[in-house]
């Protein structure tokens, strides 16, 4: 990955089969006409030039097809960070993941929108309402295949300065491969574009919120704020260096909505007519249905309107509910379509220890609903497999595929 080179495919001319054949053999009937004349052979002088049949088939080039894929709010409760602690007291969080790592190292691009700062332990943990999470989620979002952390949240300031500072030390010294955008500490690090490289073909990942708890900026450039002049700004730079794909990540919307506000709605045709081809949706912390909008050159526009939580310890049965976004993207150097999409539910389970974890709708029982700790929350003692299945299909409506358990679109 990197953020600084472009590279640029030059696609050599594609020759079909019988093309070549086609030039070489005239052209070998040329050459031993040509021999046969200057021996003082009788045989027919060439053709005319008009009259050869060296026709070359211009076959264009198939455009590259690559995968993205990114889940919902990592929101780390105390419950959710105490579950990686070891006996010795160190920590690991790889079991959050687990259930979904194929997935995540299967895609191109995989994104996670970790909510909460990842500070580590000198600032000392914390839940809500200001968190501060152990910096050892970034090792297991870097193990399970992740390329992309999304940091702008409502949490980012939770804080301040230090907690950011602290944050992005620990992803440049541990992990330099991940792009870390949303937060920065400096204008330099506000600045630099967020783009990624992948097969040959770059991609830009923008991403933004809605605002900081009331939390004032220290610094205007701590936290990507979502602004019109600033997403028509980012979208330009991000072009002008070669992004032939634009994923938008608007951290937006109210808490537990069904559906998108108006509020969101605004920001995705903003974020459309700029030039993003995807937007992909989080901060509700339940699924809100999927949509193809169209920006103002006519462009469609799929937006997963709330990808909602994939981790935490909320204790509403909607919150157990979450989802993959994933996308297949067709790249020819210059252009993008996003040729399908498709939303995967996941389920929160809520366990002691390594148990911990979130699997996709698909694989979720109801021997594994029956023991999710959730249950023993007023109002959620009905929480089973059913239920998550029900309610996927009540908020995602006719598209969703109770049977694989997931909505897929294509264009």
């Amino acid at each position: 990955m990197t953020r600084e080179s472009q590279n640029q495919n030059v696609r050599p001319l594609s020759l079909s089969r019988r093309a070549f054949l086609s030039a070489a053999l005239s052209g070998a009937s040329v050459l031993l006409a040509g021999c046969s004349s200057l021996s003082g052979d009788d045989s027919p002088a060439p053709p005319e030039p008009d009259e050869r049949a060296t026709v070359y088939d211009e076959v264009a080039p198939e455009p590259d097809e690559l995968s993205v894929l990114m889940i919902g709010d990592v929101l780390v409760h105390t419950g959710v960070w105490q579950s990686g602690v070891r006996a010795d007291g160190t920590r690991n969080y790889d079991h959050i993941f687990a259930q979904v790592a194929d997935d995540v190292s299967a895609a191109s691009l995989a994104i996670v929108g970790q909510e909460t700062v990842l500070g580590g332990e000198s600032l000392g943990f914390s839940g809500y309402p200001a968190f501060n999470s152990p910096q050892e989620f970034g090792d297991a979002e870097v193990a399970a295949g992740f390329d992309v952390s999304l940091s702008a949240s409502n949490h980012a300031l939770d804080k301040g300065m230090t907690g950011i500072e602290s944050a992005l030390a620990y992803w440049r010294s541990s992990h330099p491969e991940m792009l870390v955008t949303g937060m920065y500490d400096s204008q330099e690090a506000f600045d630099a574009l967020p783009v990624v490289e992948r097969e040959g073909h770059r991609i830009a990942v923008l991403n933004y919120t809605y605002g900081t708890n009331g939390i004032p900026l220290p610094q205007p450039w701590a936290v990507r704020l979502l602004d019109e002049a600033q997403i028509a700004a980012d979208a330009d730079a991000v072009r002008a260096a070669g992004a032939e794909a634009i994923i938008a990540c608007p951290h937006w919307g109210v808490e537990y909505a069904a559906a998108p506000s108006d509020e969101q709605r605004h920001w995705a045709q903003v974020l459309a007519d700029a030039g993003a081809d995807l937007i992909i949706g989080g901060h509700p912390h339940v699924v809100q249905p999927f949509e193809v909008i169209q920006s103002s050159e006519g462009r469609e526009v799929p937006v997963f309107w709330s990808v909602g939580n994939f981790v935490s310890t909320q204790t509403r049965k909607d919150s157990m509910v979450g989802a993959m976004a994933q996308a297949s993207l067709l790249l020819d150097g210059s252009d993008c379509q996003v040729a399908s999409c498709t939303l995967t539910p996941v389920i929160t389970h809520r366990a002691e220890g390594t148990a911990f974890t979130t699997y996709r709708l698909s694989d979720y029982t109801e021997e594994l609903a029956a023991a999710n700790l959730v249950r023993g929350f007023s109002g959620c003692g009905d929480f089973t497999y059913q239920w998550c299945v029900d309610f996927c299909a009540e908020r995602l409506g006719d598209a969703f595929d109770a049977a694989s358990g997931s909505l897929v679109w294509e264009a």
